[in-house]
């Protein structure tokens, strides 16, 4: 709350002031480590007149700052959904990109995400499901095999993905990700996806 204050009383003395002005106000608050703070400075680009400096905060881990981002580029002119298009095609560095897409592409993206799903970046498939997620275009046979992944962020984002139509996965595929020698984050995952059938772990 505190920091909110502060970056917002830092973004009131911009006004239409140098670049001086600029770098010491915005630019530390774009360098936060607090997505509130991050958030304001992107807001602050359009009050600066630098809305395509919002461009790399499209893929900010915070869903907040992307949206903040996605403003200030609509407020310049630019849509940001052919972005993210671009960004889909080499997402290695931006792995947000698929789930910045989702939020705010149309049911058309929805293949070009569904590739991702097999990206060799675990980043990138977990921001996939999410962007899945959010364009309502999940598909439970797409979604599933990701519960065998090894990375724990993708299978908290299939978990989460596939919790609405738990009822649709095979008991027995689950109850094998139980055994004890699989990693605990897919243990979890059986664990409540069987729960969300009302069967018993």
């Amino acid at each position: 709350m505190v920091q909110d204050l502060c970056a917002e009383a830092a973004v009131a003395t911009l006004g239409q002031g140098t670049t001086d002005t600029f770098t010491q106000v915005v630019v530390p608050l774009l360098a936060s480590r607090q997505p509130r703070v991050r958030s304001t400075g992107v807001t602050a680009l359009r009050r600066a007149g630098r809305h395509a400096d919002a461009e790399p905060y499209l893929t900010d881990p915070s869903a907040l700052v992307r949206a903040c981002a996605r403003w200030v580029l609509r407020e310049g002119g630019t849509d940001p959904a052919p972005l993210y298009r671009a960004l889909c095609a080499d997402p290695a560095a931006r792995p947000a990109a698929a789930v910045g897409l989702g939020e705010c592409g149309t049911h058309e993206d929805a293949d070009l995400v569904r590739a991702l799903l097999a990206h060799p970046v675990p980043g990138v498939r977990a921001c996939a499901v999410a962007g899945l997620r959010a364009l309502d275009a999940v598909r439970v046979d797409d979604v599933r095999p990701l519960l065998d992944d090894p990375s724990s962020a993708v299978v908290r984002q299939a978990t989460a993905a596939l919790l609405p139509w738990a009822d649709r996965l095979p008991h027995d595929m689950l109850r094998r990700l139980l055994a004890e020698d699989r990693p605990r984050h897919q243990r979890v995952a059986a664990i409540r996806l069987l729960r969300a059938t009302g069967a018993t772990p």
